[in-house]
């Protein structure tokens, strides 16, 4: 009896996502990068903060496809929701050759960072919906003034990510006695919500994409472009040559309350991945 009364106490929801100015076509997906943080508001009543879609255009494609969504929450956090095939974790948390791969094997849920003490974690979803930490990162490096590491992503190709639909319509309940607020919620942040382009060169069989992404609190010009960037096994099939530095495009966004922005560098580089995603911190 308690769990008909549960039941009968949750209502079905079916909403949508605008984004006619960017995508094309309609489609339902309820686990989309696009829809899983007001997913999780709907159904859970976790507020995702401010949202921001990270869009990236190849050329000679006028077509955006989705990298993922940055939250910034009211709990001094940042959160990177990856789409795609980014989601699936490989033996990726490696950067120094003396330190051993960690063998991960999951899904991604989303990347943490703490604005307060610049510590970072993974965090995985279950077959079951649930969700755990699976990689607790050290406190991020400082690579510049007040200027902090975050991740990068090592793309095959943008072949790998969803195309962005006009039109994104999803599936949740929600709680009878919460509805109203949760949906009042949902409408503020969709209305809040940010769009980021990043335009990127052209990959071909001989190069990959790399995406770097840094926290600067200190509002610095510059950053080390070759941070993240795998420069051999096991992330690449032959050792490659990376200069001290990269020329690239650098985009900033800023955070919503103030103390910093979040800097992305889109860099394509002679290289063959082993696999078409890493994750690299």
């Amino acid at each position: 009896m308690p769990e008909l009364e549960q039941q009968r106490s949750m209502v079905p929801l079916r909403l949508y996502i605008d984004l006619a100015a960017y995508g094309v076509g309609e489609f339902e997906d309820s686990q989309s990068v696009i829809a899983r943080p007001y997913h999780r508001l709907v159904e859970g009543g976790v507020d995702p903060g401010n949202i921001t879609y990270v869009l990236i255009r190849s050329a000679p494609s006028t077509q955006y496809k989705m990298l993922g969504t940055l939250c910034e929450t009211s709990g001094q956090r940042l959160l990177f929701l990856p789409g795609g095939r980014i989601r699936r974790l490989y033996s990726l948390f490696k950067r120094k050759p003396t330190v051993a791969a960690q063998a991960v094997d999951g899904i991604v849920d989303h990347i943490t960072f703490e604005t307060s003490n610049r510590k970072s974690h993974v965090t995985e979803v279950l077959s079951n919906g649930k969700r755990r930490v699976v990689v607790n990162l050290p406190r991020r490096r400082e690579v510049g003034q007040a200027l902090y590491a975050w991740f990068g992503v090592t793309l095959r190709s943008v072949a790998v990510l969803d195309r962005v639909p006009g039109k994104l319509w999803f599936s949740a309940e929600c709680p009878t006695s919460d509805v109203d607020r949760r949906l009042a919620l949902f409408r503020k942040a969709g209305k809040a919500s940010r769009i980021c382009t990043l335009p990127v060169a052209q990959t071909t069989a001989e190069t990959f994409l790399q995406i770097n992404f840094f926290v600067d609190f200190g509002h610095g010009q510059s950053v080390p472009a070759c941070r993240f960037i795998p420069n051999g096994p096991p992330e690449l099939r032959k050792t490659i040559e990376i200069p001290s530095t990269v020329t690239a495009q650098l985009h900033g966004l800023a955070l919503h309350n103030g103390i910093g922005r979040i800097k992305i560098h889109p860099i394509v580089w002679a290289g063959d991945p082993v696999h078409e995603v890493v994750l690299g911190f």
